[in-house]
């Protein structure tokens, strides 16, 4: 994955050209008593944002239940860790001793490890990692804004409040996503590249990150096009997922008014949720 990549992976977020600048929609009709919310988070974003969002706090309190992406489960953390190694395998066996130097270098300058800390870890674990210093170093804005991360929040608060939690995936599942899609050896070399390409990714963590805070989703579109030209298909994180959720939220909403949170790239596009959601004969309309 190259940094804009892994950062979209992170952030989940791409709208569709021709949509109002809202991250909040309602969805009603089509056999809902009362409205359910459809919300598009920023993964690393903490939840103090939502002191300036008082409209997705009010449709999050109004829900009987709450869906999300996933849940913290204890059980599944071992198999997480497992599953991110990489047996009989390293970064230094992957990488050239000048290209480990290199991306060793970098690593602890951003983000304080030792890249030994990280060398039987696939390594998508380290550009990951590098991806989230990144963007922590560079925006500004994330660091103005504290407490919980938005997803985890949600969850969270919701099992406080006695709402019913209903996970779209595992955490089995996500980290299928992140660790499994690509072998390590193009992990490898994305992570090269991602530090070798820095210098040209510059700005991109803070435009992305004012795009959402602007709920431009015109603007968001338009940068995940210019992605997938360049960088290839990420239907595998988006449109796939998009088609298995719809299988699950009609069923949802018809028992209670549901709050739904999932990253802000779900929700539209000619594939997202508020497109799918509208051709299954809901009206969903921003907030």
């Amino acid at each position: 994955m190259t940094s804009l990549r892994i950062l979209f992976f992170v952030l989940l977020a791409l709208p569709q050209t021709g949509l109002a600048q809202s991250l909040l929609w309602e969805v009603s009709g089509n056999g809902l008593k009362q409205p359910s919310y459809l919300f598009g988070t920023y993964h690393i974003l903490k939840d103090s944002y939502l002191d300036k969002a008082p409209t997705v706090r009010t449709a999050f309190d109004a829900a009987q239940g709450v869906v999300v992406e996933t849940t913290v489960d204890s059980s599944a953390m071992l198999n997480m860790a497992m599953r991110a190694l990489m047996p009989g395998n390293s970064l230094k066996k992957l990488l050239s001793e000048p290209d480990y130097q290199l991306v060793a270098t970098e690593f602890k300058q951003v983000t304080g490890y030792d890249l030994a800390m990280f060398n039987m870890m696939k390594p998508i674990m380290t550009a990951t990692t590098l991806s989230l210093g990144y963007a922590e170093k560079e925006v500004d804005t994330l660091r103005k804004f504290t407490g919980q991360p938005l997803d985890l929040y949600f969850a969270v608060e919701a099992k406080k409040k006695g709402k019913a939690v209903t996970p779209l995936e595992t955490m089995e599942q996500q980290m299928a996503f992140l660790f499994d899609h690509d072998p390590v050896e193009k992990q490898a070399a994305d992570l090269v590249k991602l530090v070798e390409e820095k210098k040209h990714t510059k700005g991109q963590s803070q435009h992305l990150t004012d795009l959402y805070l602007a709920g431009d989703l015109e603007g968001m579109w338009k940068l995940g096009q210019q992605h997938e030209e360049k960088y290839g298909d990420l239907s595998y994180l988006v449109k796939e997922r998009n088609q298995t959720w719809m299988g699950k939220l009609p069923t949802i909403m018809a028992v209670r008014p549901t709050f739904v949170a999932v990253g802000a790239l779900h929700l539209p596009g000619p594939e997202g949720l508020i497109a799918l959601l509208r051709k299954a004969g809901y009206e969903v309309k921003a907030k």
